[in-house]
């Protein structure tokens, strides 16, 4: 094959591997991606310096000097983008400055011998160095992506390929042997770089794809703590009305699959703004959040307290009915007999109002909710003509909280 021919194919090859890069970095913001992109920029600009030294032999040494330069320029650049993959920083100041000696080599190199083919397999081995340190930086980033392993295929393979250049160069000075098989050198050359610039391709795909599962990961995280935010009551940290909304969403259905029963306890906190008068709203809340506490601790661990909103709550309790559960709440006075709040020299005793509603039926909840409410509101009139009444009869509720 001509070598002008081949020139032409490895030139037209490396330009569309070129082009892909620059697609990619309008959607990509991966440093390793800039500075791949910006090395086959020059490997193009490379083969188009080589194309022109063909055509205008006046120029060529000045021409074979660009050409060096520039593939020194992609040397440099493939080692930077396989240190930099997977990181987000740029090249250190530092490590830009290993460019140089390669400046000067690229512009003494055409001069060091009258000998073309002495000077281009000189070049060819300072090249295949770049492939052997690119593929150990390559190597220790440790990505281990198929496209990573693509990619050390390939700069394996372009190190060896340069590499025999220079060897068959030296063998020939002492032993003749046709040399038809170079003849294809230009398209082994760009087969190689067709490789490497796939593996490019995969690896910084794969990369993305990882980024886009990490952030998905972090996404539905957020999503599940905003969600866990919306139907959690900032005050008490029981459940809101949205959350119970949620529930009857979710469970509205399992009277098809079978019916579920259980009670309901509607519970209002008795004379809370005279706390709030008396000692301001902090007072309130801290009251707010004693009743929650001692009703907490009172049910059991699979129960559910819904804030119904101000101081009015209520407790869903599955599998239990009215009687065992007001029961349950025999100690609940007794716990918030003695609450301290800020502004009161003495402790204050909170009281509660509430009452109890069974359901067979979890569609039959929310009507539930209003006959409790209604037993409760009843209650607290009760309580308000005359305070000495208690919910429960304290002797006998100890007897039977004490076989729980």
């Amino acid at each position: 094959m001509d070598s002008q021919i081949g020139l032409i194919i490895q030139l037209s090859g490396v330009s569309l591997i070129t082009l892909l890069t620059l697609f990619l970095r309008r959607s990509l913001e991966v440093v390793a991606l800039k500075q791949w992109t910006n090395a086959w920029l020059f490997l193009s600009c490379a083969l188009f310096c080589l194309q022109l030294a063909f055509g205008y032999e006046t120029y060529a040494n000045q021409l074979i000097s660009f050409y060096f330069l520039s593939e020194y320029m992609f040397g440099f650049l493939l080692v930077a983008g396989c240190r930099s993959l997977g990181k987000t920083g740029e090249m250190p100041f530092r490590q830009e400055l290993l460019i140089i000696p390669f400046i000067l080599i690229a512009f003494g190199l055409p001069f060091v011998s009258g000998d073309m083919a002495f000077v281009l397999n000189l070049h060819s081995i300072i090249l295949s160095g770049f492939f052997a340190v690119a593929f150990v930086e390559l190597w220790k980033t440790k990505v281990g992506s198929f496209g990573w392993k693509v990619m050390l295929i390939a700069l394996g393979l372009l190190f060896l390929d340069f590499s025999q250049y220079f060897l068959v160069y030296v063998v020939r000075r002492f032993v003749d042997f046709p040399l038809r098989f170079l003849e294809y050198n230009t398209v082994v050359d760009l087969v190689l770089q067709i490789l490497l610039g796939f593996g490019m391709v995969i690896v910084l795909l794969e990369l993305v794809l990882k980024d886009a599962k990490v952030a998905n990961e972090k996404l539905k995280v957020a999503h599940e703590k905003l969600e866990r935010l919306a139907h959690i009551d900032p005050l008490t940290t029981a459940l809101n009305r949205h959350a119970f909304h949620g529930y009857i969403h979710r469970n509205g259905d399992e009277t098809i699959q079978g019916n579920t029963s259980g009670t309901v306890g509607f519970f209002d906190i008795d004379d809370l703004k005279s706390v709030n008068d008396a000692y301001g709203h902090a007072a309130g809340d801290v009251a707010i959040r004693a009743v929650v506490r001692a009703i907490r601790e009172l049910i059991r661990a699979e129960d559910l307290i819904f804030r119904w909103g101000g101081d009015e709550f209520f407790v869903l309790m599955i599998g239990l009915n009215a009687r065992t559960a007001t029961l349950r709440m025999a100690r609940m006075e007794d716990m918030l007999s003695s609450i301290r709040v800020e502004g009161s020299h003495r402790p204050l005793a909170i009281g509660v109002s509430f009452a109890f509603a069974d359901f067979d039926d979890i569609s039959k909840l929310e009507e539930t909710i209003e006959e409790a409410d209604a037993k409760m509101y009843a209650q607290k009139q009760m309580r308000k003509t005359n305070p000495a009444i208690s919910h429960i009869p304290h002797r006998n509720a100890s007897q039977y909280v004490s076989q729980l």
